[in-house]
């Protein structure tokens, strides 16, 4: 983590044949919980190279190992992905369907997900999986390690460089960092407590924009007229999501307070912030 030194680190690759147990080595095991978030997430980048969707699923089954074996309950981040490409406004978590996959990104977090469900009826292993729908905001602009959509429109945008939009009808439900780790926090004392185990919960904002109005909303940010060039939605890619946030409310009093103009906004400050500290001088 290149942004604290609070939180103690080890570092493990969980795509290694070692059981994790023996890359923590650690004396004891010190945990309450695991938040399992680990995951190459890029979802047209694993069309082109499937073998990292099979990853995401060895990490997956690495970490649900060492929970089985001393007894940890889990968090586990899936991805609206396992909707597929429903074409509807509204999605709650009764309505994935886990016969058709949309991508290999999208079959690695329905295999995460399968995996999970099995661990709890076969080994009563206590779980939450959040459902996660393009989180964007601070920290999130390491654009070497992986393009994502939003550090990369600031980026072209703030230097007046053309964009390339793939679906100007594209409704993604996009979520604000904040809010996101608001619930996963809410969801790690409900399940600690024991109050809510075993549930299946869409963490996002609750509302739908297209990525014209997202690049509007960096371009009035940043006082440019955005250059931009629309192409159709790529293959694996879905092109209508809003959440069905119920759930997550009344589980967890989960209520996210970040619209997309408003998180946008401060994703673009904290953004040339960082960029005017990370210049060189002179």
């Amino acid at each position: 983590n290149s942004w604290t030194d609070r939180i103690p680190m080890v570092l493990v690759d969980l795509t290694e044949q070692a059981p994790l147990e023996d890359q923590l080595n650690l004396n004891g095991h010190p945990f309450d919980i695991v938040v399992h978030l680990a995951a190459h997430a890029k979802v047209y980048e694993l069309v082109g190279n499937p073998r990292r969707a099979l990853e995401n699923v060895e990490m997956t089954f690495s970490v649900l190992e060492y929970c089985r074996q001393h007894q940890i309950p889990i968090i586990a981040g899936s991805s609206r992905e396992v909707y597929g490409d429903v074409n509807r406004q509204v999605t709650d978590e009764e309505c994935a369907d886990f016969v058709v996959a949309e991508s290999p990104y999208s079959a690695s977090k329905i295999s995460l997900e399968a995996f999970i469900y099995s661990y709890a009826r076969c080994y009563n292993l206590p779980y939450l999986v959040f459902r996660f729908s393009n989180v964007y905001g601070r920290y999130d602009n390491d654009l070497e390690r992986m393009e994502r959509v939003i550090p990369l429109f600031v980026d072209r945008i703030r230097r007046n460089e053309p964009i390339t939009i793939f679906g100007k009808d594209k409704i993604l439900d996009f979520t604000y960092v904040d809010d996101c780790v608001a619930g996963i926090l809410h969801g790690m004392e409900k399940l600690i407590s024991g109050e809510v185990v075993n549930q299946t919960i869409n963490l996002a904002y609750g509302d739908g924009n297209t990525l014209v109005e997202l690049a509007g909303y960096i371009g009035d940010t940043l006082g440019v007229e955005p250059q931009t060039t629309l192409k159709p939605a790529r293959p694996g890619e879905v092109t209508r999501y809003v959440a069905d946030i119920q759930k997550a409310v009344t589980l967890l009093g989960y209520q996210p307070m970040t619209s997309l103009a408003k998180g946008i906004t401060v994703a673009v400050e904290w953004s040339e912030s960082y960029r005017r500290l990370e210049e060189p001088i002179g």
